[in-house]
This record gives structure tokens, C-alpha cells and sequence, in this order.
């Protein structure tokens, strides 16, 4: 197997990450999430699929820029990200930290886990989308990474694990999106199964 570089200052191995993180900055990670403790210094790709010279938009798109954890979990959390926040909001938004972004493309899709200080936890995690809000989504950070496995950064993918009405026109496009991911993914990648995926979509949908 290859070594894999990493840049000065990132830890590669697992217990060494969070203990670091325990020791240094008081964040203590369920043991758990050890298991999906990625060894990488950066990892993105944005894809589109239908285009052609005609068409202004693809017929499905997807995009991930997933941060390292150690990094991530020390980058500055995104204040600015409401404009105008309340108290509660700002307190909210301290506690966020972005760990997959759409640098590539700028759609402003980001998931954030939501670190607190002061106890051992599994942080929540949340997607802003700027046309969609903020909203939680019932995965946990290994159930994220598991899911971006399948979907390929399909864009929009999240709103499948949140509490959110896909119906209204707002995510027409979203909706396009799911549907062809659902269409042409399990034929190219039999190896995923798709269908608890189609029942999230038809749960959103309703």
C-alpha cells in the first residue's frame, strides 16, 4: 500500500487525531467515530452528467470537498454565514464547524458537525443551503461518509436526511437531481443498494 503525505501538522493515525483534539482544544469525539476517521489530506470532485452544448444545466450534478477531521474541527466556525443573527443564532452558528463544502462550484451546500463544548459526544450534524435554510440531518458523521459513498456528492443528497418537504418548486432541481441519481446509480454502481434511499426521496416528496 502507498504512504499517503499529509501536510505538516495533521495527525494521520486515528487515537493520536483525537487525542490531540481532547488535549488541545477539549473536544472529545465518541470513540466510535474512530472507525470512520479518514486518513487523507484533502478529498473533492464536482461531476455533472446530460450535458450537452444546448443545455444551460446539467441533468444531474453532484459535488464534495470533505475537510480532514482534525482540520475541520479547527477551522473558525461560520459566524458570518446568517446575516444579521440573533443571540441564539450566533450562539448556534459558534458551535458549527464545516467539514463538506461545494468550493468548486459555490452552490453554498455545506455540512457542518455541531461540536459543544464539555462532554463526550457524537456531533450532530447539519446542512445550510442557501436557498434551503439550515436543517439537521439524522445521520451521525460515520452515516454521513457512508452516504456520500453512495450518493457521489449527487447535489442536494442531504435533504434526504433531514425532516424537509422536497415538494415545494424551490427544489425542483434538487428533486431532478434525486430522481436521476436514483434512475442511473444502481445500474453503474450495483454494489449500493438504493432503495432506502428511493424511500427517503418518496417520505420527502409526500
Amino acid at each position: 500500500m502507498d504512504t499517503l503525505e499529509f501536510p505538516d501538522g495533521e495527525v494521520a493515525d486515528a487515537d493520536a487525531a483525537f487525542a490531540s483534539l481532547a488535549e488541545r482544544d477539549g473536544i472529545v469525539l465518541d470513540a466510535s467515530l474512530k472507525e470512520c476517521y479518514l486518513r487523507f489530506s484533502d478529498v473533492a470532485a464536482g461531476w455533472g452528467a446530460g450535458m450537452t452544448e444546448e443545455d444551460e444545466d446539467p441533468l444531474f450534478a453532484g459535488e464534495f470537498d470533505v475537510i480532514p477531521l482534525v482540520r475541520a474541527l479547527r477551522d473558525s466556525a461560520p459566524v458570518d454565514r446568517s446575516p444579521d443573527p440573533s443571540p441564539e443564532q450566533r450562539e448556534f452558528l459558534s458551535e458549527l464547524r464545516d467539514f463538506d463544502t461545494t468550493s468548486l462550484s459555490g452552490t453554498g451546500k455545506v455540512a457542518s458537525l455541531r461540536i459543544r463544548q464539555g462532554s463526550v459526544h457524537n456531533p450532530e450534524i447539519w446542512f445550510s443551503d442557501v436557498r434551503g435554510g439550515i436543517h439537521h440531518m439524522d445521520v451521525d458523521l460515520c452515516g454521513y461518509l457512508d452516504a456520500l459513498r453512495v450518493t457521489k456528492g449527487t447535489l442536494g443528497w442531504q435533504y434526504l436526511f433531514t425532516d424537509v418537504s422536497l415538494a415545494h418548486d424551490r427544489f425542483e432541481v434538487t428533486v431532478r437531481f434525486l430522481n436521476e441519481m436514483l434512475r442511473v446509480f444502481p445500474d453503474l454502481f450495483p454494489a449500493h443498494d438504493y432503495e432506502p434511499l428511493r424511500v427517503r426521496l418518496a417520505e420527502r416528496l409526500r
